[in-house]
């Protein structure tokens, strides 16, 4: 089947901040705001930095294991066992579990991970790469995750529940929803079979981030993207001395304050 695609430049979307795009075409005024560029340079001299870091592979690859517990496809275990491998490097994006998976750009971020991973493998035979959507589980701001719009209509999740929304459960309300749902997308193109994955992921009991686990895994699995949940004790055990710092000084908070104080100069920075 013959298919045709458009590209488009980021600027044309109408969908990315001045800071974003300035980034992507290497303004000198943003330049030392960063460490390296968006090109396959950058990501050569982001490779030997990363050398330079300990990493305890075989924890990750343990962890991982635990959260598929047995469900892995041939892609994934493959990339698994790449891990383990001192010239194997990460593709990573990152993003809060929004019910639904929330705005279009959470898809376009994962995808750009997977896509990029494998260009690099390409470009970079003596690397390996492997896509990883790494969850921010812990965010505590349901406003913001606990909604989604369809066709102008913002459907809620009403719920007292409280704390990091990944640990919330998957409630009566929330299945609700799903059922609104079902009326609207019931009639699109994959309208159903998106429904179904739906009702498969987020059952009732279940956590948020259990949930956003299996409809993310359902979706890219055979393209081998794995999924890290980092509300885990053992990973956390890692960084515990950085932990410790932070709230004792305080320095990662210092350190961003000057720099949103720097991009203000040029940009509208954002302070979270």
């Amino acid at each position: 089947m013959e298919i045709k695609s458009e590209y488009i430049t980021y600027e044309s979307t109408g969908h990315f901040t001045p800071l974003t795009i300035d980034y992507v075409h290497g303004i000198e005024k943003l330049q030392p705001f960063y460490n390296y560029p968006v090109s396959d340079t950058g990501v050569q001299q982001a490779i030997a930095a990363r050398k330079n870091f300990a990493i305890n592979r075989s924890l990750l690859v343990n962890e991982l294991r635990k959260q598929y517990n047995g469900s892995l496809t041939t892609q994934q275990e493959q990339y698994l066992q790449a891990l383990l491998q001192e010239n194997c490097f990460t593709i990573c994006t990152a993003h809060q579990p929004v019910i639904f998976t929330g705005p279009l750009y959470f898809i376009y971020k994962i995808f750009h991970a997977i896509k990029l991973a494998d260009e690099l493998a390409k470009k970079l035979p003596a690397y390996k790469f492997v896509p990883v959507y790494y969850m921010g589980s812990e965010d505590a701001d349901l406003e913001e995750l606990g909604h989604i719009n369809i066709e102008g209509q913002k459907l809620v999740w009403h719920t007292d529940q409280k704390g990091a929304v990944g640990r919330m459960v998957v409630d009566k309300a929330l299945l609700k929803m799903i059922e609104q749902l079902a009326g609207q997308l019931g009639v699109e193109p994959f309208g159903k079979e998106l429904i179904s994955l739906f009702r498969l992921s987020y059952q009732e009991g279940l956590t948020i981030q259990q949930a956003t686990f299996t409809l993310v895994n359902e979706l890219f699995k055979e393209y081998g993207l794995l999924i890290l949940i980092p509300d885990n004790a053992a990973l956390k055990k890692e960084f515990e001395s950085v932990v410790k710092k932070e709230l004792s000084e305080q320095f990662s908070h210092a350190a961003a304050a000057e720099t949103i104080k720097e991009l203000s100069v040029h940009y509208k920075a954002q302070a979270g």
